[in-house]
């Protein structure tokens, strides 16, 4: 990696200025921490998400210079931005970079008989979740971070589906971390649960009784309790953290140049499924950071929360959380769409109100939403899969329930703004394979086969789950007490 040639596509920062985040909940920015200290924390005292504050801003000409990089060589340039040099040296930061992105590989697949549409495959890493490409950074950067400072950490993770096993595969083997995966029980595929039941060692994964809702407050809820955070040195590798959703920004980075030398006369969109939120904010951050994308087409299932917020202004009505084929995105409140509001201007104190239906959203931040982000949400399981067979009739290219959201959007964007001709590319999120039940009732639609899931054939669930815990942070501090033993 030539750190000479990278630094020179860096933005012009400020003279002197340090990498600094604020909370979402305090909007003068009055209180700023350091990345380390957000790092260690993943939560902010007054139960805000962290958030850069402030983004660093690519050149049309920068972003050029940008598309004739590799991954890792990418993935440096950008995260350089937000560690500061003299915590995180160059060479460090290309060591870490290079460890997590040395295989990447993102296949863009153009559909044959749905104009304009590319399917961008997020799912060919270790675990085959988009989750890999973010979680691997934040491993390693923790990894590091704790060596230095001779320090052991817990990692607490709440899952809806494919974090845990991203997280797990990750952090596995890593010195100084130990990582205890919370997952609704009963409410994940099976594929996905023996993924996470799989790995051991340093990291494990407890299916707790309740939803994805429940997992995350209880993870929330054990961070900002100063005991147990400073008694296990506690932290998240959720898209709580800032450090798992920054290291999403560079794959919009990367798509968009590789599609900018197919298309070069050509807008380029992005269709993203949407449950928690973290990837499509991501995606916002690096239209903040200039990354020359017009709209950002966002597709959730029945747990619509984020469709009614920026179609009618107000959570209200949505905030049951349903269960659905796409389980990961099986979320009422997601925590990702705090941070959006905040990035459009939304005052902290309104935040937590306008989450639980009490407020709307303000009428300019919802303007502003509108403009750069199109909603469409799918409410059946029956037209998933409908939206799965027909993608496959018509293109050859096999989906999962999460990916075909994103299509399905697309569709009803085409619909609503037929003039538009931009290229649309649709972040595929989790490899087919780990939905066997979908293949069982069309066993024409030839799945694609993950490594991963391919070494789970022949293992008994029933044999490795162990009894869901209580939903309750008692429960939950007996795990993190055997875990570090």
């Amino acid at each position: 990696m030539d750190i000479n040639k990278l630094s020179k596509l860096l933005p012009v920062s400020p003279s002197g200025e340090q990498p600094l985040f604020v909370s979402t909940r305090e909007r003068e920015g009055d209180i700023r921490y350091k990345w380390d200290v957000v790092l260690e924390r993943g939560l902010a005292s007054d139960y805000g998400l962290f958030m850069p504050a402030r983004l660093p801003r690519f050149t049309e000409a920068t972003i050029s210079g940008l598309s004739n990089l590799d991954y890792p060589e990418m993935a440096w340039v950008i995260m350089r931005n937000f560690l500061p040099q003299e915590d995180i040296p160059d060479d460090i930061l290309a060591d870490i970079c290079s460890g997590a992105y040395s295989e990447t590989h993102i296949p863009l697949e153009e559909a044959i008989d749905d104009n304009n549409l590319v399917i961008a495959r997020l799912d060919r890493g270790p675990s085959c979740s988009f989750k890999d490409f973010a979680a691997r950074f934040l491993a390693r950067l923790m990894s590091h971070y704790l060596s230095v400072k001779q320090r052991k950490a817990a990692i607490i993770v709440a899952t809806s589906g494919d974090t845990g096993t991203a997280i797990q595969t990750a952090f596995y083997g890593l010195p100084n971390t130990n990582v205890l995966v919370l997952y609704p029980a009963d409410r994940v595929s099976e594929v996905q649960e023996k993924q996470m039941l799989s790995v051991t060692g340093n990291v494990r994964a407890v299916p707790v009784d309740g939803n994805f809702d429940d997992c995350q407050r209880l993870a929330k809820r054990l961070l900002n309790d100063n005991n147990v955070r400073e008694r296990f040195n506690l932290t998240s590798a959720n898209s709580i953290s800032i450090w798992r959703l920054l290291p999403q920004t560079v794959y919009y980075f990367y798509i968009w140049a590789e599609l900018h030398k197919r298309f070069p006369d050509q807008n380029i969109l992005f269709s993203v499924p949407s449950g928690n939120l973290g990837n499509l904010t991501a995606g916002l951050i690096a239209k903040r950071m200039g990354l020359p994308v017009k709209v950002f087409i966002a597709g959730t299932n029945a747990n619509n929360i984020f469709a009614n917020i920026v179609g009618k202004g107000t959570s209200s009505g949505s905030l049951s959380n349903k269960n659905t084929l796409a389980n990961s995105m099986d979320i009422s409140i997601p925590s990702n769409l705090e941070r959006i509001l905040f990035l459009y201007g939304e005052s902290p104190e309104n935040i937590p109100d306008i989450l639980s239906g009490k407020k709307r959203i303000t009428p300019a931040v919802a303007k502003s939403l509108r403009r750069d982000v199109f909603v469409e949400d799918i409410i059946t399981n029956e037209d998933i899969e409908a939206h799965i067979v027909r993608f496959w009739r018509r293109n050859n290219i096999v989906l999962e329930p999460h990916g075909v959201i994103g299509v399905a959007a697309s569709f009803r964007y085409r619909q609503y703004f037929s003039e538009d001709e931009s290229i649309i590319v649709v972040l595929e999120t989790a490899s087919p394979s780990k939905f066997p039940d979908f293949q069982k009732k069309y066993p024409d639609i030839p799945m694609p086969q993950c490594p991963s899931v391919k070494k789970l054939a022949g293992i008994d669930l029933k044999s490795i789950r162990p009894e869901k815990v209580a939903a309750g942070p008692d429960a939950i501090i007996e795990k993190l007490e055997l875990l570090i033993k």
